[in-house]
């Protein structure tokens, strides 16, 4: 039998979540990091709606499936392919979890809201000053940590930079406000 303590140590073990806050953007930077919320939701959306409709049960058939209607409607990189279904794979699991206890959830087509991307490494690279996002055009946004939130993870940072750490995926949410909350996924 699993207590509450076994369920947290076994978490722990996997992966850290490193939390970081940015400081606030350029005009530029945050019309470009809009632009690319709002594909990554879009692009969302479609494979969610493709899953269910095709009855798609695992990641690499939809990956497989999808793969050239999603290159000419949204984006050609591959790993953007691959971070779309697994987070389209997770919006499903999560609707139907609460679909069982939710009655106004039933008979609902799931869907992912705005605000956030979680991407992995080729897309996104964590260095020990700033967060890079490789744009759809191939632009890089920089997304630079605030000093508060840097300095508290600094050494964890670093290694990351020197290749000592790995990490998962990165999830970017974007504040209207012109700012960003970053947690990174830190294998160990």
């Amino acid at each position: 039998m699993l207590n509450r303590a076994t369920v947290n140590s076994m978490s722990k073990v996997d992966a850290d979540i490193i939390r970081l806050s940015s400081v606030p953007l350029t005009r530029e930077k945050q019309k470009k990091l809009e632009e690319e919320v709002r594909a990554y939701s879009s692009a969302v959306n479609y494979v969610i709606k493709e899953i269910l409709s095709r009855q798609i049960s695992s990641a690499p058939k939809g990956v497989e499936a999808l793969r050239e209607e999603f290159k000419e409607r949204y984006d050609s990189r591959p790993q953007y392919l691959e971070d779309v279904v697994k987070t389209a794979r997770v919006v499903i699991g999560q609707h139907f979890r609460m679909e069982k206890t939710i009655r106004s959830m039933r008979g609902k087509t799931p869907f992912f809201k705005l605000g956030r991307i979680i991407l992995s490494k080729p897309i996104v690279d964590v260095g020990e000053k700033a967060l890079i996002l490789q744009s759809s055009e191939n632009e890089d946004i920089p997304m630079p940590y605030d000093k508060h939130s840097r300095n508290r993870v600094a050494l964890t940072l670093l290694r990351i930079a020197k290749g000592n750490r790995q990490y998962g995926r990165v999830r970017i949410i974007y504040l209207k406000e012109g700012y960003v909350e970053i947690d990174i996924r830190v294998e160990q």
